[in-house]
């Protein structure tokens, strides 16, 4: 069991020993993220996460801060949300002083040099600018837009050119200064050392971080009222598509039954959409469905890429899915197998260092505590096939229905997917 500790200064951390490992992985996980942005600021949290790795007090630039972990055989990373950024290092047990010490610097003494600034500024509006180059990930943003509109859901983590261009240095500095402090951070560790080791390195390396306070995300959003399609024509290969439900928030009495129905509907080759789109009919490689949950609600999509003369059949064919779900629910063979694919894709993702800590982390900053293996497995062994229906029930309706596109349509195209989508009665 991981243990849990308050470091000097009131600094929450959370150890978990695996003694059985060589490694040991170390992230921190800052409860503030594109939730947390003004809509001019729009990407500041993301543009901080990059401007971390680009100098700090005692690791003065890029090179010198990869060199310290990669050169010792480990991996530096880090990966920003709607409601947290982390950052994180997995090294050799032997090294996890270094470890620690370099991410204590770079989250405490960042530089924020204008001249590092203005590069990594283009090195964003590239990436943005990349995501165009890749309309089946594209069509993941335009279905946000589409479902969320103007509000911090609605827009991409990383901002737009026009905001990242528009931040200034003082933009970063204000919004580093608010959030990343003590009351709003949790540091996660998990590997083959002894928890007291850690305490006193962690503690050490983060004690000149200030007290703060920690920070709630904006209000919860109100989706668009659906049913509701956007169509972006681009003269691409395939037709790609994304359907979007609002889902459940982190805490939700309903998350158990909904990670099950997400598994029958989308959750790899055994599910409904891949048995019924690819195997059946032959209209798809690469489809598939996940659940994404916040603090206050969530989102449920289903996506896929096919032939651009396939979409309409591929669209229509996934309605009738929701349907079915709503109407007949579950049968106990999927309740039975996919609740042992669930506990088994748990159990095995516990495997690795990272991944202990990265679920340690996650829990402690959400929940405040981190829920028991043995309680997950127990939960999803509890749902039952109507707990499943009333969930498709609760979630799977027309007027929370949206539809994103990305192909080579036209108008005529695009209203009669509008009709078919209005039409689809869920």
């Amino acid at each position: 069991m991981p243990e849990f500790f308050i470091a000097p200064g009131g600094l929450r951390l959370i150890v978990e020993e695996l003694p059985h490992t060589y490694s040991v992985s170390l992230g921190c996980f800052i409860g503030a993220g594109a939730r947390h942005e003004a809509p001019a600021c729009s990407g500041a949290a993301h543009f901080i996460e990059h401007m971390l790795f680009k100098g700090s007090q005692h690791y003065p630039n890029a090179r010198t801060i990869s060199q310290t972990i990669e050169g010792v055989g480990g991996l530096l990373n880090a990966s920003t949300a709607y409601e947290s950024t982390v950052y994180y290092t997995k090294v050799a047990t032997i090294h996890f002083d270094r470890a620690a010490q370099l991410l204590g610097d770079m989250l405490l003494h960042p530089l924020f040099e204008l001249h590092e600034l203005e590069k990594e500024r283009r090195v964003i509006i590239e990436e943005l600018r990349g995501l165009q180059d890749v309309p089946g990930d594209w069509v993941h943003d335009l279905l946000q837009q589409t479902m969320w509109a103007q509000t911090p859901l609605g827009r991409d983590i990383a901002g737009s050119v026009e905001t990242v261009s528009a931040i200034s240095r003082n933009d970063l500095a204000e919004f580093w200064q608010r959030h990343y402090n003590r009351s709003n951070m949790v540091v996660s560790v998990a590997g083959n050392i002894r928890a007291e080791r850690v305490a006193e390195c962690v503690g050490a390396a983060f004690m000149p971080m200030s007290d703060g306070l920690p920070t709630a995300p904006q209000a919860v959003p109100v989706p668009v009222s659906g049913p509701r399609l956007t169509l972006m024509s681009r003269d691409t290969e395939q037709g790609n598509f994304c359907f979007g439900l609002p889902g459940l928030a982190y805490n939700d009495p309903d998350r158990r039954p909904l990670q099950v129905l997400d598994s029958i509907l989308g959750g790899g080759m055994s599910s409904r959409l891949f048995q019924l789109l690819r195997e059946d009919h032959g209209l798809a490689y690469h489809v598939g469905s996940y659940h994404n949950e916040l603090s206050d609600t969530g989102m449920w999509v289903v996506y896929g890429s096919v032939e651009p003369e396939a979409l309409r059949d591929a669209i229509a064919l996934v309605l009738e899915m929701l349907r079915e779900l709503v109407h007949y629910g579950v049968t106990d063979d999927e309740l039975g197998m996919v609740k042992e694919q669930v506990k088994g894709g748990l159990l095995l993702s516990l495997e690795d260092t990272w991944s202990v800590a990265s679920r340690n982390g996650a829990h402690l900053l959400r929940y405040g505590h981190v829920m028991p293996v043995e309680q997950v497995v127990a939960e999803v062994e509890a749902v039952t096939a109507e707990d499943v229906r009333r969930v498709a029930k609760r979630l799977i309706r027309n007027d929370s229905l949206h539809v994103a596109v990305i192909g080579p349509y036209n108008d005529e195209d695009s209203r009669d997917l509008e009709v078919l989508v209005a039409e689809a009665l869920l």
